[in-house]
């Protein structure tokens, strides 16, 4: 097998490598399942009273878990579904239902707000009678029930999930949703009832409250964006230099320092430069989750997004930074760093990495991923933010969080991996193409990020479209 044909059969394995990762972070995060019963996560607790129960002992019963988040600073936006969700349970109760229980699970982010059942009861008059949960991180009974309370990524609050008597998930009301508005609206004790005698006669349909599993392929679709945002012009750039560096890797003074073959020493570089590359957008994933727990979503906030995305987008269709720098240039204000006697810190880094590479071309690669993530990927920020948006604002844990970005970072880096394996002749064909094709997918990129932040902002005053 001559050294073309080995290029093509690694470039060949390696777009169906990616291919089939992302098959199977798409399978992996799961499709809906809405009307389909499934068992239910036998938790134990204790109340607010600090009365221990579980929900196994209700068996024979249906159980009725009530979702919300009623703490400081409080959902301004969802505030009137929680009130009238929680005296519509009140009622419930006081019919003395020996067939129904109810659970409330007041997820928690501030531990320093008051107990959400003291807040319904001095705000709202209500008389907490049923088991009341106030569940701080790790969401023990929350986390396992996040697919239930959550739709199409967003939190659901409040949302009421039914488990019948044999302890499967019968149905779920998602009565309000952030971001989106109403969706099923308040379940008033009447209705409730009704489900309960339904549930119990076995004359339940599955498409009265849905059932509904994870939606979408988050960390799937984070995947195929990152492989769709190397065709950005930062990542074209990136492209050259990397496999440049392959290059000057795998030669010394002009000859091939090792026995190893080429396409194998730019496979083991390309393949470090993405774990380099996935490890900073794993850290970063995190931070951006751990922020969600101190940002309160608001149309406000979509506001403010929009303009972001709109700004970002119109940089991508024209050159404004470009404009304000050679503005800020005529006016004296911008100084290069070699005039004003700063050292390049990038070239010595990207020389001292060169160095390294001769000794370890893998560490070299993971460093080279790493830099590229840190200082080099400014055009991903206009194509992720809206992604980073929902991550921000939902009630995901950290380490959802830091997997969705994770699987950003590994696409994003995927691409790199067929040209550093290449021959130079491959190399310079695909090299042609890439650029080609980048240069038609950045215009279309923009478009769609200007429209995102266009969505973004209607959604202030009211206009939702998801």
């Amino acid at each position: 097998m001559n050294q073309r044909t080995r290029s093509l059969v690694i470039i060949s394995v390696s777009v169906a490598a990616v291919i089939l990762l992302a098959a199977v972070l798409m399978y992996w995060t799961g499709g809906s399942s809405q009307g389909v019963y499934e068992p239910a996560d036998l938790f134990a607790s204790t109340d607010f009273t600090g009365t221990e129960f579980s929900l196994s002992e209700n068996s024979g019963k249906v159980t009725i878990i009530h979702f919300t988040q009623l703490e400081n600073p409080l959902c301004i936006e969802c505030e009137e579904h929680m009130r009238s969700q929680i005296e519509e349970l009140e009622t419930l109760v006081s019919f003395d239902n020996s067939q129904i229980e109810v659970v409330t699970v007041n997820i928690r982010k501030n531990v320093y707000s008051e107990d959400g059942w003291a807040m319904a009861e001095q705000w709202y008059g209500a008389n907490i009678t049923w088991h009341w949960v106030e569940e701080f991180e790790p969401y023990p009974i929350s986390g396992n029930y996040i697919q239930f309370w959550q739709l199409d990524g967003a939190f659901s609050n409040p949302s009421i999930v039914l488990i019948d008597q044999d302890l499967m998930v019968a149905g779920v009301y998602h009565v309000y949703c952030i971001g989106k508005g109403v969706i099923d609206g308040v379940q008033d004790a009447d209705s409730l009832t009704e489900d309960v005698e339904s549930i119990l006669s076995g004359t339940w349909v599955s498409d009265k409250g849905d059932a509904a599993g994870w939606e979408g392929a988050t960390v799937g679709g984070m995947f195929l964006l990152g492989i769709v945002t190397s065709f950005s012009p930062c990542s074209i750039a990136l492209l050259m230099a990397v496999i440049s560096f392959v290059g000057a890797a795998s030669m010394h003074n002009g000859e091939q320092k090792s026995k190893e073959p080429l396409f194998g020493i730019g496979l083991r570089i390309g393949l470090a430069f993405t774990v380099g590359t996935g490890a900073v957008f794993l850290v970063f994933g995190l931070f951006i989750a751990y922020m969600g727990d101190f940002v309160q979503m608001s149309t406000t906030f979509f506001l403010i997004a929009g303009a972001i995305l709109i700004t970002l987008g119109a940089n991508m269709l024209f050159p404004i930074t470009t404009w304000v720098k050679q503005g800020l240039s005529s006016l004296g204000a911008n100084q290069s760093s070699e005039a004003c006697g700063v050292p390049d810190t990038r070239s010595k880094t990207l020389g001292r990495i060169q160095a390294l590479s001769h000794r370890s071309p893998d560490l070299a690669g993971v460093l080279l991923g790493v830099l590229f993530s840190v200082g080099w990927a400014p055009c991903a920020l206009s194509l992720t933010l809206p992604v980073m948006v929902l991550l921000v604002t939902q009630d995901i844990s950290i380490w959802t969080g830091g997997l969705m970005m994770l699987a950003f970072g590994l696409g994003h880096g995927a691409a790199i991996i067929p040209f550093c394996a290449a021959t130079g002749e491959i190399k310079g064909a695909l090299g042609k193409r890439y650029v080609l094709v980048a240069k038609l997918v950045q215009k279309a990129f923009a478009v769609v990020v200007v429209c995102l932040g266009i969505l973004f902002m209607a959604r202030f005053v009211g206009f939702n479209l998801w």
